[in-house]
């Protein structure tokens, strides 16, 4: 299993593209916590609380021709979590050149058949399988790296892909989920 810091040399030597498949309701790092409870205590979005090392890095590598993409899965109602992706994570990292597309499955009447485990997915060539703990927090990384598991997960990227709706459309057509139309509802 790979920490988090032996991850770095994967996203370093890929060339052409990012994947990210993200499918858990919740997800606990560290750095995020403070911006979530600042979400959900229904204070002001504060741009300068964003992860500008993050969202240099994808604006750098995309400007060099990098790729990046993700798919989100979801399952209407949304998480406090999700809606916080949503409203104040997904916003930063498009602006950055990251393009999120979400795949709703409470939406999609015939959701393709995807790994029930996120991933990453570099160059179409190394899969990361990433695992969480039950509170979202990361254990680890299984490095997929043979030519079968990497044709495989092509085919669920594109699937997914394929499925999915642009995240500013997803977004723009759920405003039941946005802060403002919720905020003063009971939890």
């Amino acid at each position: 299993m790979l920490s988090e810091a032996e991850l770095d040399p994967l996203f370093n030597d890929a060339r052409s593209e990012w994947f990210r498949m993200e499918g858990h309701h919740t997800y606990s790092t560290t750095v995020e916590q403070p911006r979530l409870r600042a979400y959900l205590a229904g204070e002001p979005y504060d741009q300068a609380s964003e992860p500008t090392a993050w969202l240099a890095e994808i604006h750098d590598r995309v400007a060099g021709g990098l790729t990046f993409r993700k798919v989100r899965v979801l399952q209407g109602p949304l998480s406090a979590y999700e809606r916080w992706e949503c409203e104040w994570s997904y916003p930063a990292t498009e602006r950055a050149g990251q393009r999120t597309f979400v795949l709703d499955l409470a939406e999609t009447p015939d959701p393709p058949a995807l790994p029930d485990y996120d991933w990453w997915m570099f160059d179409e060539r190394l899969v990361l399988r990433m695992h969480y703990d039950e509170g979202g927090s990361f254990v680890g990384g299984e490095l997929l790296d043979d030519p079968i598991a990497a044709a495989a997960h092509v085919s669920f990227r594109d699937a997914a892909l394929a499925s999915a709706v642009p995240f500013p459309a997803y977004w723009a057509g759920h405003p039941q989920y946005w802060r403002r139309n919720w905020q003063d509802l009971p939890a």
